[in-house]
């Protein structure tokens, strides 16, 4: 920075100080030109750089944090508020969802959008820090980043994917560190803090949402027991490290969300939100009692539809498609008699439960880079820059329209004008191979269980019901996972796609069946039973060897 530049941006600065203006977090230019004045009253040298790239040595100053009064309700309640309700929340890598039950078999549905000042059930999983050094939330990130073509700067997306991308780590330490892209201000912000701030946000939303229901007479409270879904980690090793910190960090968000509820709204002081981390990761104790499980989100899937089998023993399989993982289950209903009323037993194959980490955003990606690749963007330059990070922030946007309408018109940043068709984007190679990747996820998660289940599926007048459910579901790729035959091991498995929806929706406001497949994981999170408390056996029982198993602490005979 030339020393003449950084003078002029110090007398602005010193301008509003005498003014008496408030001046909240300083812009990253001048707090460099601050640094760099700092460095030559000390030493009297020159600091003018070398060439007009290089920047001058600094001096890192961290601004101090303000004092937060942390509310601590949630801290000094030994138990929940309301003991019949069951919560779930789906924090997810594009939106976020929610859903609430009350013994035995009320049903709740949360409207996060509304209680977030909008509309619908979704919450984007967004975030976005402006230079003034205030973050946003949801769709005040989303609409507040739209602008900023020329910027450099970046919206915080896929959040969970901090979680889904790693098997172990700290994600407070300095290699966590927000880039400059992200996080303008001086403030130092891991990918913890941001985790555990936008899970604030989500657990605002999903209370203040439930406080409009009564139960017994009485407004829900806000410290209900929760759940929460996850996706299918590949490891076990990367299942227990998330999972701990998913639990933990939720329990925390709980006193940030009571701290900094009512001011989402407008943007919060990113000081302040940093500041109520750090005193939070104090504290001797966290509302851990409020924290339940982590449900697998093929499993969530499960226990809100399987349910509703009609025959004496049915297989499904799950696939939940979200934005960041494509997570995979087979599951098996069974009941004892012909009469309706008779409850069915579902149970889990273990081995099936699958995840694979390619979903919504890569479909995202590619269709970024066939636009790019289309236009001839030179990425290479600062213009093919700003035209990709444009893109970026609308991508979904994009995709959304080709897949609803099969054709998408767009404008880039430079202001060039084109089309596509969705065929020519479902003819690219690249596009082809992530199908590929999609079924052999699908075949790979059969192949995982013992091949006397395979045997029962191939035989004559056996279906397997695939439940297709998430924001990406409707993606073609997906839509041919519930069709025709598929081989595995010999065995030739028919499938059949079925409406994922359970029975008690048919009761319910169209809006809400519309959203279903977005809030197939929190409502069905929120069921009383989880699959998983029954665990199929390994081998099954109808197609040879032993004939009675025992699964947990149900015995089972003739599965």
């Amino acid at each position: 920075m030339d020393n003449k530049i950084a003078a002029a941006l110090l007398a602005s600065l010193m301008e509003r100080v005498e003014s008496e203006q408030t001046i909240g977090t300083m812009s990253s230019l001048e707090r460099r030109a601050l640094q760099l004045a700092i460095q030559a009253l000390s030493s009297g040298a020159d600091l003018t750089p070398a060439s007009d790239t290089a920047d001058p040595p600094i001096v890192e100053i961290l601004p101090t944090l303000p004092d937060i009064e942390l509310v601590l309700d949630a801290v000094e309640r030994e138990t929940p508020s309301d003991p019949g309700v069951l919560l779930c929340l789906d924090f997810g890598t594009a939106m976020s969802k929610a859903f609430a039950s009350v013994t035995p078999n009320e049903h709740l549905d949360l409207e996060l959008g509304a209680a977030a000042g909008s509309k619908g059930y979704t919450l984007p999983s967004s975030i976005f820090i402006s230079d003034d050094g205030k973050a946003y939330f949801g769709f005040e990130a989303i609409d507040l980043s739209q602008d900023l073509v020329d910027s450099g700067r970046e919206r915080l997306d896929s959040i969970k994917g901090w979680l889904s991308l790693r098997r172990e780590g700290n994600l407070d330490s300095d290699a966590c560190l927000l880039q400059p892209k992200l996080n303008p201000t001086a403030y130092k912000l891991t990918q913890g803090d941001m985790i555990r701030i936008y899970m604030a946000y989500l657990t605002d939303m999903a209370v203040t949402a439930l406080g409009g229901y009564e139960v017994d007479g009485k407004a829900v409270g806000r410290y209900v027991k929760r759940r929460f879904a996850r996706p299918c980690w590949p490891d076990v090793a990367q299942a227990q490290w998330a999972d701990n910190l998913m639990r933990s960090m939720l329990a925390e968000s709980q006193i940030l969300a009571d701290t900094f509820s009512g001011r989402w709204a407008g943007g919060i002081d990113i000081a302040e939100l940093k500041a109520a981390v750090e005193q939070i990761k104090l504290l001797g104790k966290r509302p851990d009692y409020l924290i339940d499980v982590g449900i697998p989100e093929p499993v969530a899937v499960a226990a809100g539809v399987i349910a509703d089998g009609v025959n004496l023993r049915d297989a499904f399989m799950v696939v939940d498609v979200g934005a960041g993982t494509t997570d995979f289950g087979l599951f098996v209903s069974t009941r004892m008699s012909d009469n309706e009323d008779d409850a069915p037993r579902i149970f889990q194959i273990p081995a099936s439960i699958q995840g694979l980490l390619q979903a919504g955003d890569k479909v995202d990606g590619m269709l970024r880079t066939f636009i790019a690749r289309k236009e001839s963007v030179d990425t290479t330059d600062n213009s093919g820059r700003m035209i990709l990070a444009d893109l970026n922030r609308r991508i979904r946007g994009l995709k959304e329209v080709l897949f609803t309408t099969e054709k998408l018109e767009y404008a880039l940043a430079d202001g060039t004008v084109g089309h596509v068709t969705l065929d020519d984007f479902l003819a690219d190679e690249t596009v082809k191979r992530f199908g590929l990747a999609i079924d052999a996820g699908f075949k790979k998660a059969l192949e995982a269980v013992d091949e006397t289940w395979l045997r029962w599926l191939a035989m004559e007048g056996v279906r397997m019901h695939v439940v297709l459910t998430g924001g990406s579901s409707a993606l073609p790729m997906m839509k041919t996972l519930g069709q025709g035959m598929i081989e595995v091991k010999g065995f030739r498995i028919l499938r059949e796609q079925v409406d994922p929806k359970p029975v008690w929706m048919d009761e319910v406001s169209g809006e809400l069946t519309a959203v279903y497949p977005q809030l197939a994981v929190a409502i069905g999170g929120a069921a009383e039973s989880m699959p998983e408390t029954l665990t199929a056996p390994p081998v099954f029982a109808g197609a040879g060897g032993r004939s009675s198993y025992v699964a947990g602490r149900l015995q089972i005979s003739g599965i």
